[in-house]
C-alpha cells in the first residue's frame, strides 16, 4: 500500500469572476516509509498539495488516500481526527506557542489526542531527547536558536505517532549549516521510524536528500526522479 495516492488531483480556487487552477490534474505516488521532496516555482501547487494531504483542505476533484484513508470522502469533523491522529506538520515558521516551554509545546497534540498527563509528560521528554535537546526541554522558544526551535517541531510533529509527515519549507528560517543540520535529522527519522515524509523546499540541496523528487508547474507533475 502506499503511503501517498494521488490521482487526477484538482483544486479550483474563484477570485472574483475567474477562477485559479492551484492543481490541474496532478497524480502522484508516495511508497511506505519513503522521504519525497516536492519543488517548483511560486505558485506551481506546493503548498495546496500539502494542505490537500494534511486534510486542510478539500479537492474540487480527483482522488487524494494516505495509507488507504480516502480524504475526499471525508466530513469536516473526520478531517480534524485525521488530522490530529495521522498527520505531523512541520513549518517555516516553527508555529510554537511562545508562553510554552520546549517540552510543553511537544505536549500539545498529547492533551488534545486525550492522553493522561504521566504518559504525555514522558513522551514528550523522550521526544525531545531524541531530536537532541534534553538540555533545553524546559526553555520557552524565544530562549532557543532558529535551529532548536526547528527540531521542538520536529519532536512536536511525532508525538501522536503519525502516519505521515509534512513539512513546508523546514529549512526556509535557517541558515545554511542548521539547515543542513535539519535535514540531516529528517533523513535519520524518516530512517529509523520508517515514517513517509513529504517535504516541499526550494534547496536543491535539502531535495536531494529524498528518495524521490517532484518537480511541479502550473499545478501539475512536470518530473518525477527517484534514487536508484
Amino acid at each position: 500500500m502506499a503511503a501517498i495516492e494521488a490521482e487526477n488531483l484538482t483544486r479550483v480556487y474563484r477570485v472574483g469572476d475567474g477562477e485559479v487552477r492551484a492543481l490541474d490534474g496532478l497524480s502522484l505516488s508516495v511508497p511506505e516509509g519513503e522521504l519525497a521532496a516536492v519543488m517548483g516555482p511560486s505558485g506551481s501547487g506546493k503548498s495546496t498539495l500539502l494542505a490537500l494531504l494534511g486534510g486542510l483542505d478539500t479537492a474540487t476533484a480527483g482522488r487524494v488516500s494516505v495509507h488507504g484513508e480516502a480524504l475526499e470522502t471525508k466530513s469536516a469533523d473526520e478531517l480534524a481526527t485525521y488530522r490530529r491522529d495521522s498527520v505531523g506538520f512541520i513549518f517555516q515558521d516553527f508555529f510554537l506557542l511562545g508562553h510554552l516551554t520546549a517540552e510543553e509545546n511537544v505536549e500539545v497534540p498529547l492533551k488534545l489526542a486525550g492522553m493522561e498527563r504521566p504518559e504525555r509528560l514522558a513522551r514528550a521528554r523522550e521526544l525531545i531527547e531524541q531530536v537532541g535537546l534534553g538540555h533545553r526541554g524546559g526553555h520557552l522558544p524565544n530562549q532557543l536558536s532558529g535551529g532548536e526551535r526547528q527540531r521542538v517541531a520536529i519532536a512536536r510533529a511525532l508525538s501522536n505517532r503519525p502516519k505521515l509527515v509534512l513539512a513546508d519549507e523546514p529549512t526556509g528560517n535557517l541558515d545554511e549549516k542548521t539547515g543542513h543540520e535539519i535535514a540531516d535529522m529528517l533523513v535519520q527519522l524518516n530512517a529509523e521510524q520508517n515514517i513517509a515524509m513529504l517535504l516541499v523546499t526550494h534547496n536543491p540541496v535539502v531535495a536531494d536528500r529524498a528518495q524521490r523528487q517532484f518537480r511541479l508547474g502550473s499545478g501539475k507533475l512536470i518530473e518525477e526522479t527517484v534514487k536508484p
